[in-house]
């Protein structure tokens, strides 16, 4: 299916505009799932350098979705009186808006370069559940084809989930809390809400991450560090603080090795390659469970996608394996 760009009331400049949809409706692969539309605009002071966040549209109901946003740079050639665009899969796009004159807000997270010790862990790890109450249905936005990490690698692994609501979340896994902030006004694009969990039964110790939470929805039993968290428990509500399109989840897990806390304050690393064991599609035999992915992106890196998927997530107060260390920041 062709993408297509929809301009919007918040888009003045109509070459700009122009120049979006041709390069937009140029691609067929990672940006052919959805039609797009402008979230939001962030010029230089000089006004010929722009970042643009597109936030995806449901071709078939016109609904926005919750997620990450894609990226655009566009620059004004002042020859040609034209702006030139990059898509964010253009080989070319992090060098160029890393040389630009844009300030990026916060949330626009750059990783850092992994040390020789912080490489990828090509390992898969399994028994996590899908972040919602069991028997309630909610929609995958992106998996596989995310583009939003810088490096975009980070996030190969990572799931965004919305259903249009601000629906509660339950832990993937047990483990312990390690970080939460739930401080930011719900839908403020420049102010992440979060809480991560580690979890010390694996080898290395992970961290579930749970990413754009809605103010002080966290509960006040869970902002304490080391406090025990069941699989199954309630751990906060669904928003659209941050880097975010609409009210959504972005759930990702990463091991110690790459883990750092951001400049807006919520932590974040390499994804892990996890799996579900309420997932049936893109099964691992190891550690059964399976992967969730879309149709479009199934096109592009493989195996089967499915849009929708309902979550066998129940409370689980068994023992949890924890390994009392000192916690070190």
């Amino acid at each position: 299916m062709q993408p297509n760009f929809q301009a919007t009331a918040s888009e003045t400049d109509p070459n700009l505009a122009e120049a979006l949809q041709t390069a937009i409706e140029s691609q067929e692969s990672t940006w052919g799932g959805f039609d797009w539309q402008i979230d939001n605009i962030i010029f230089n002071k000089s006004n010929d350098q722009v970042l643009i966040w597109l936030a995806p549209i449901d071709p078939n109901t016109g609904e926005v979705l919750g997620s990450e946003p894609r990226q655009a740079f566009a620059s004004l050639s002042s020859r040609y009186a034209n702006w030139l665009v990059l898509l964010d899969d253009d080989p070319a796009f992090t060098k160029t808006l890393s040389e630009s004159n844009i300030t990026l807000p916060a949330t626009v997270e750059v990783a850092p370069i992994p040390s020789a010790k912080a490489v990828r862990d090509d390992g898969v790890y399994g028994g996590y559940y899908l972040p919602w109450e069991v028997n309630l249905t909610k929609r995958l936005t992106w998996s596989v084809g995310h583009t939003s990490c810088n490096p975009t690698y980070y996030c190969e692994h990572a799931f965004d989930f919305a259903d249009g609501t601000m629906f509660p979340l339950m832990a993937s896994r047990p483990g312990t809390v390690y970080h939460w902030k739930d401080t930011c006004a719900n839908y403020d694009p420049y102010c992440t809400n979060s809480i991560t969990l580690e979890d010390r039964s694996t080898t290395p110790w992970t961290y579930q991450i749970y990413l754009h939470l809605a103010q002080n929805s966290v509960p006040a039993e869970l902002k304490q560090v080391g406090v025990l968290v069941a699989q199954g428990q309630f751990i906060g509500n669904v928003d659209d603080t941050g880097y975010s399109t609409g009210h959504h989840v972005h759930l990702m897990v990463v091991s110690a090795d790459t883990l750092y806390k951001s400049t807006s304050g919520y932590y974040f690393g390499c994804a892990l390659d996890i799996t579900f064991r309420d997932v049936f599609i893109n099964w691992d035999e190891a550690t059964q469970g399976g992967r969730p992915r879309l149709a479009y992106e199934a096109e592009t890196y493989g195996g089967e996608g499915q849009t929708y998927y309902t979550s066998g997530n129940q409370r689980d107060d068994q023992p949890y394996e924890y390994i009392l260390f000192p916690v070190f920041r």
